[in-house]
C-alpha cells in the first residue's frame, strides 16, 4: 500500500465569540400549535390529522412544552395537549419568537495557506513543525510551500464555519491571540487524498495530490522534499461562486441615472432603522446635496454608514479621504456623530453597493450595480439590481462586514454590526414571487461568467463598460471571438471613455482588431456610459462594479471589485431594450 503524508501549511488562530443558541421555529410546530389553540388533542390525532409522522409530532411538543406553549394533562382517552396562555398569545405571530441562550465561546480555527480557505480545528488538525518533523523520519512525507495568503480571516468564512445553524453571531472581541504557522498533516493513499473535509476546494486537493508525487522512495527525515504549491488562477472551479433561488423580476432593475438618483433619495427618506453605503469615490460637492436628507434621516433614528473604497486622483491628492474627512467634521459639528458615520480608511475596494429598510414591508433591501452613490451626478446611464429576497440582503450584508475591517482585516465595532445584521436577516422568510438564480461575483470570479458567457450563448452577447483599455482583447475579445466562430453569436460591446492606459490610436486598432473577430465595439458619447454589464441571450445577466472592457482583476483583492450574476425570465433582454431606448434620445 502506498502512503504519502503531506504537510499542508496553515494558520492558526482563536476568537473570542458572543453568540445565541437556539433553534428557529418550523412551519410545522406553529401549525401544531395553532391547532392546539382551537382544540386540544392526542398525539395520534395530531399525527392523524397532519399526515405526519408520530415521532415528528411528538418531537414538537417537547419543544413547544419546553418553551412552556403546550401543556400535558390526562384526559379520559389518554394523554392530552393543549395550548397554554402564554402560547395562545404568540400562536397568531408572523413567526414565533424564538428561544435563544446568550453565550460566549472561544473558536479555534485554521486557515489553509494554499487556497485562504477557512476550516474548524477538527476538520484540519493544526500540529506544530517539530511534531510533523518527528512524523518524517519514520513517515514518507512532502512539505508543501504556502502562497502569499492575507493572514488573516475574513468575517463571511469565519461565521460560515464556524457557526452552527442553530447560532446567530452577536458580536466578536475584537483582541485576539496572532495567527501561528501551524502544519496540517494530509495523507494521500494510491493516489487518493485522504483527511481533508468535503469542503475544501479542489485546487487543495490538486495540490496535496501533486506533492504527494513527488515523495521520496523511503522517509527522509529533515531532506523530505518541499514542493511550491500552485498559484491559484483567477476564475478556475474553485472560485467559481454558487448560486441561490431568490426572489427576483425583471422590474427589479434600477435602469439609468435618474432612477439612481431617485433611489438614493428614496432610501435616506423613508428609511427606519439603517442605511449602509459603498461608494467607490466620494465628492464632497455631492455629500452635500444629500447632507438635508442625511442629517434628517439621522434626526429620525436612522444610523447611516457611509464605507468609500478609492480616489480618483490617484496620483495627488487622496480626494475620496478628503472629501470624507470633511463631511465627517459637518456630522460632528452637527452632533449627529454616533448616527452618521463615516470610515476614515479606504476598503481598497470598486465596488458600489447600497443596503436600507424598506419601512412598506419592514425588511432590508439590497444594491448592487455600477453607480457611485455619493460620487455621481446621476446623468450617466447605469446599471443596479435591487434585491428585497433576505438571502441575498445576507450575502451583501456580509460583503459590507468584509469591507468595513479593512485592508488590514481587524474587526471594528462596524465589523461586528454588519456581520450580527447578516445574521439576522437571513433569517427572515422571503416573500413570494418570481424566482432567479442569483449569485454574488467577487473579483477573479468575474472571468469566470466570460467563459460561461462564450460556452452557452446561443444567439447573442451584449456588454457594456465605462472604460476601454489594455484589457479588452484578453479579457472579452478572445472568449466572445471563439462564439463568434463557433455559433455566430452576435458580440455588441459598448464603453464611454478610454482609460488613461491607451491612447486613441491604440483604441483604433483595438476596435477595428476586433470588428475583424466579429466583435463590435462602439462608443457611446450620450448619454454618459457607466453601467457595467455583461449580458447574453435573454435571461442572462452579470451587473457589476467592474470595467468589463479595460480591468481584469487577479486574486490578491477578491473584494475589488463585486457584481451579482442573474437568471432570470426575461432579465437580460429588459437590460439591452431598455439600454437601446436610451440611446435614441
Amino acid at each position: 500500500m502506498n502512503v504519502v503524508r503531506v504537510a499542508v501549511p496553515v494558520l492558526k488562530g482563536k476568537r473570542k465569540f458572543f453568540l445565541e443558541k437556539g433553534r428557529p421555529w418550523s412551519v410545522v410546530e406553529q401549525v401544531f400549535l395553532v391547532a392546539l389553540v382551537n382544540q386540544p388533542a392526542t398525539v395520534d390525532t395530531l399525527a392523524q390529522d397532519a399526515n405526519v409522522p408520530r415521532r415528528l409530532v411528538l418531537e414538537a411538543l417537547i419543544r413547544l412544552m419546553r418553551a412552556g406553549w403546550v401543556e400535558l394533562h390526562q384526559g379520559p382517552h389518554g394523554l392530552v395537549f393543549s395550548a397554554s396562555s402564554f402560547g395562545a398569545a404568540v400562536a397568531d405571530s408572523e413567526e414565533l419568537p424564538k428561544i435563544a441562550k446568550s453565550m460566549s465561546r472561544w473558536m479555534n480555527f485554521v486557515v489553509d495557506r494554499v487556497t485562504g480557505t477557512l476550516y474548524r480545528t477538527r476538520e484540519l488538525p493544526p500540529f506544530e513543525r517539530h511534531v510533523v518533523e518527528q512524523r518524517a523520519e519514520r513517515e514518507r512525507l512532502v512539505w508543501l510551500d504556502a502562497n502569499e495568503i492575507p493572514s488573516r480571516a475574513d468575517p463571511s468564512s469565519m461565521l460560515s464555519a464556524l457557526f452552527s445553524d442553530d447560532e446567530r453571531f452577536l458580536s466578536m472581541e475584537q483582541s485576539g491571540e496572532r495567527m501561528v504557522e501551524r502544519f496540517a498533516v494530509v495523507s494521500v493513499r494510491n493516489g487518493q487524498v485522504e483527511d481533508l473535509p468535503p469542503r475544501a476546494p479542489k485546487a487543495l486537493m490538486q495540490a496535496v495530490q501533486n506533492a504527494a508525487a513527488r515523495a521520496t522512495a523511503e522517509p527522509s527525515g529533515v531532506k523530505s522534499p518541499t514542493v511550491k504549491a500552485p498559484v491559484l488562477v483567477g476564475g478556475s472551479d474553485e472560485v467559481t461562486p454558487s448560486c441561490v433561488k431568490a426572489t427576483f423580476r425583471s422590474s427589479d432593475l434600477v435602469l439609468g441615472g435618474e432612477s439612481h438618483k431617485q433611489l438614493i433619495l428614496e432610501a435616506l427618506r423613508k428609511a427606519r432603522h439603517r442605511v449602509i453605503i459603498h461608494s467607490t469615490f466620494v465628492k464632497y460637492d455631492r455629500l452635500v446635496e444629500l447632507r438635508p436628507l442625511i442629517f434628517d434621516a439621522a434626526k429620525r433614528g436612522v444610523v447611516i454608514d457611509i464605507l468609500w473604497g478609492e480616489s480618483e486622483d490617484k496620483a495627488g491628492v487622496v480626494s475620496s479621504r478628503d472629501a470624507a474627512f470633511t463631511f465627517k467634521q459637518d456630522v460632528e459639528r452637527a452632533g449627529l456623530g454616533d448616527v452618521v458615520r463615516v470610515q476614515p480608511f479606504s476598503t481598497r475596494s470598486h465596488a458600489k453597493l447600497l443596503v436600507y429598510d424598506d419601512p412598506r414591508t419592514g425588511e432590508y433591501m439590497g444594491v448592487v450595480g455600477s453607480c457611485n452613490w455619493l460620487a455621481s451626478p446621476f446623468v450617466a446611464y447605469e446599471v443596479s439590481a435591487r434585491f428585497s429576497d433576505p438571502r441575498v440582503v445576507a450575502l451583501l450584508l456580509q460583503q459590507l462586514a468584509d469591507l468595513s475591517s479593512g485592508p488590514s482585516g481587524v474587526w471594528n465595532s462596524l465589523t461586528n454590526e454588519l456581520a450580527a445584521l447578516a445574521g439576522s436577516v437571513r433569517r427572515r422568510r422571503p416573500a413570494a414571487g418570481p424566482s432567479a438564480d442569483v449569485a454574488i461575483v467577487l473579483g477573479a470570479q468575474h472571468g469566470h461568467f466570460v467563459r460561461h458567457a462564450r460556452d452557452s450563448a446561443v444567439r447573442r452577447l451584449f456588454v457594456t463598460s465605462h472604460q476601454l483599455g489594455g484589457a479588452t482583447r484578453p479579457a472579452i475579445v478572445v472568449p466572445a471571438a471563439a462564439a463568434v466562430r463557433d455559433r455566430g453569436l452576435e458580440v455588441t460591446a459598448y464603453y464611454g471613455t478610454q482609460s488613461q492606459a491607451v491612447t486613441s490610436s491604440q483604441v483604433a486598432t483595438i476596435t477595428r482588431s476586433s470588428a475583424d473577430d466579429g466583435v463590435q465595439i462602439n462608443v457611446v458619447v450620450e448619454p454618459k456610459l457607466h453601467a457595467k454589464v455583461l449580458a447574453w441571450d435573454d435571461d442572462n445577466a452579470l451587473i457589476t462594479s467592474q470595467n468589463w472592457l479595460s480591468a481584469d482583476p487577479d486574486g490578491s483583492n477578491p473584494r475589488a471589485e463585486i457584481g451579482v450574476f442573474i437568471k432570470g425570465h426575461g432579465v437580460a433582454k429588459r437590460i439591452i431594450e431598455h439600454f437601446e431606448v436610451s440611446r435614441q434620445f
